[in-house]
């Protein structure tokens, strides 16, 4: 097994990834170990997920949902902070992260699904930029798609969506990381700087999210 971001032997690792940290929520999209190392698995939960989830946003979001982190605590958050977005970059990282671990997620059943992820040169350029922060910004769209708050109903049973994810094959060859997170989809191409695709996909399927199309899917 290696790790498929800094493509070391991760064979003795003992931490899961989750795709979405447990502060947001996500306690069922994970990695086993050895998919990510322990030491990416770290360096992700200082650099990436916790800067993230101290954000303004989203501790306002985890307050107002009572969205607890792993200790089971609640995040303060008061009117006064406001709601500001994270950097960009930051939030450019995280999605590149986010998409390089459904990718694997997606293809965990498949023999050999390590090594071809690993070997992928179309995921080099991602890699570095997700975890030695090299390389220019990563763009992604933003768009919302429900109110955070918004009830859903299956079988009788009413239940708030807090994520959802897949992958966007378009006719291009191109792969976008389709992500809804609080009810906002974030968009990334993970194999170059460039949303072009996306935006010719949205056009042609009349601006409907991937999520809920029957064209998204590994």
């Amino acid at each position: 097994m290696r790790c498929i971001f800094c493509e070391a032997d991760s064979s003795h690792s003992v931490s899961v990834e989750h795709i979405i940290p447990e502060s947001m929520g996500n306690a069922d999209h994970i990695l086993p170990p050895g998919a990510v190392c322990d030491g990416c698995n770290g360096y992700f939960a200082r650099k990436i997920e916790g800067p993230l989830l101290a954000a303004p946003v989203f501790r306002q979001l985890r307050f107002g949902m009572q969205i607890a982190n792993k200790r089971g605590r609640i995040p303060a958050w008061t009117v006064e902070e406001g709601a500001e977005m994270p950097g960009s970059r930051l939030m450019g990282r995280f999605l590149a992260k986010v998409g390089l671990e459904v990718l694997a997620f997606k293809t965990l059943t498949v023999e050999g699904w390590n090594e071809e992820i690993v070997s992928m040169p179309q995921l080099a350029e991602l890699r570095r930029f997700v975890r030695f922060n090299d390389g220019e910004d990563w763009p992604f769209t933003v768009r919302r798609l429900h109110p955070v708050n918004a009830e859903f109903v299956d079988h009788g049973e009413r239940y708030q969506l807090l994520h959802e994810f897949d992958i966007l094959y378009t006719e291009g060859l191109e792969a976008f990381l389709v992500l809804s997170l609080f009810g906002v989809e974030l968009v990334q191409n993970l194999g170059g700087r460039v949303l072009d695709g996306y935006r010719a996909w949205l056009e042609q399927h009349e601006y409907a999210s991937p999520l809920y199309t029957t064209t998204c899917g590994a």
